[in-house]
């Protein structure tokens, strides 16, 4: 017999189907063993299906395999010896430079200033808390493009990139129609970006 694509869902079995389904599992009797098993289960107690203890030879071999290998080597969930350039699927630090940026400690200093300042409330519509964007009012790539910047080293010593005057706070969907949000204004333009 062949199963359907989408057996078990709702609405798959006609109702004469269904009573049959029902009228199969009735009468089903658990065996005294099973019941028993399951009460010590439920205590606590050890039973033939559960609760293997280890040897005392065994638990000594796990005792030394613990001290060669101590969990001074894990950081939080994360291997600390297959971490960056050790892991296997390591690109050589391939993260663009706008998310580096983006991720630094200098840029959340620079949103909290610009939140702080203005309030927390979107400097268009005036609304107040939510979620709510730092903008740059001179776009963030134009900047880049300008100032030749090429790693997030040139990033921090750039002035523009950080001067507070130059953002504001918006919400959301007021930050989703400015003329320089996802790059809008700069699509059919090219940047020289080779350094004089």
């Amino acid at each position: 017999m062949k199963i359907p694509w989408n057996k078990g869902k709702r609405g798959v079995y006609s109702a004469e189907t269904l009573k049959k389904m029902k009228l199969a599992r009735v009468g089903y009797k658990h065996t005294d063993d099973w019941k028993e098993a399951a009460r010590k289960r439920m205590l606590g107690e050890k039973n033939h299906f559960y609760g293997k203890k280890h040897t005392p030879e065994s638990i000594e071999r796990i005792r030394e395999d613990n001290l060669k290998n101590p969990r001074k080597y894990w950081k939080g969930k994360r291997r600390v010896d297959m971490l960056k350039e050790k892991h296997w699927w390591w690109k050589g630090g391939i993260t663009p430079l706008r998310i580096s940026i983006r991720e630094c400690f200098q840029y959340r200093q620079w949103r909290s200033d610009i939140f702080t300042r203005d309030d927390f409330t979107c400097q268009i519509c005036g609304k107040r808390g939510g979620k709510i964007n730092a903008d740059h009012i001179k776009s963030f790539s134009l900047i880049l493009a300008e100032n030749y910047i090429r790693t997030i080293e040139d990033a921090l010593d750039c002035e523009e990139l950080w001067n507070i005057n130059n953002g504001r706070t918006l919400c959301e969907d007021c930050h989703h129609n400015t003329d320089t949000f996802g790059g809008k204004s700069h699509k059919n333009k090219k940047y020289n970006t080779s350094k004089k």
